[in-house]
């Protein structure tokens, strides 16, 4: 049987997987295991964690949604119902995060993050990076169109697993590229991961709720258009 591994399931699937990828603090966290004993081993312990979570979401969604038999085309209750919730946490996410409370939140955090990440273990940073993946809530809703796209298209097993390995890499992309910088460079950005300690204790909560209303506001567009296709339909 020939692949249905067609140009736009690729481009998708590569848009959902960086859009789990731009995670402002994950990044940071990469970046900041960076500075203390065996940086690469560390750095990359956290995004193995990280890449291993998101492949295995894929899985058991997937899975869930064939053994249920969900209906996640564009324009079915389903898909809809996911795509409205989804706007909702998610704006209800960014709003949170653009307040005060939230900014004081994540600077506390941020800092006894700070303290942590040198006495933690390679395997709890693998543990680490799983549950980071696992209950940032806008991954959630890039894991369930990831799922959604293949068993609309169901291009087959082969190409299932190509997909997921494609949408495993551009999810853990962009928390590849300071490890990878520390090895270009032999180690000489040291300092400026060291300016890095401010921006994560004072400015993550902003870009993280930019990103959450822009997703927000994609589903809630993604939603209303699928109501709009279901209502034609009945």
């Amino acid at each position: 049987m020939a692949s249905l591994l067609t140009p736009t399931l690729i481009t998708q699937s590569s848009l959902f997987g960086i859009g789990i990828a731009f995670s402002p603090l994950h990044i940071a966290v990469v970046t900041l295991l960076l500075l203390g004993r065996s940086p690469l081993q560390r750095s990359l312990a956290f995004v193995s964690g990280w890449s291993a979570a998101n492949g295995l979401a894929i899985v058991a969604l997937t899975l869930l949604g064939q053994s249920f038999h969900l209906s996640l085309s564009h324009g079915e209750r389903q898909q809809v119902l996911i795509d409205l919730l989804g706007a909702g946490a998610l704006a209800g996410l960014g709003l949170y995060q653009l307040t005060p409370q939230a900014h004081i939140g994540e600077e506390g955090m941020a800092l006894k993050l700070m303290n942590q990440l040198p006495d933690l273990s390679t395997v709890t940073l693998i543990g680490l990076g799983a549950i980071s993946a696992l209950l940032t809530p806008e991954n959630l809703v890039f894991y369930l169109k990831e799922a959604g796209l293949l068993l609309i298209n169901q291009p087959g097993l082969g190409a299932d697993a190509e997909i997921t390995g494609l949408f495993i890499l551009m999810a853990s992309s962009l928390l590849l590229l300071p490890p990878l910088a520390w090895l270009v460079s032999g180690g000489a950005i040291r300092e400026p991961i060291q300016r890095l300690e401010d921006w994560l204790q004072h400015k993550a909560e902003w870009l993280v709720g930019i990103l959450a209303l822009v997703l927000g506001a994609y589903l809630l567009v993604e939603g209303l258009v699928g109501m709009d296709v279901m209502l034609s339909v009945t």
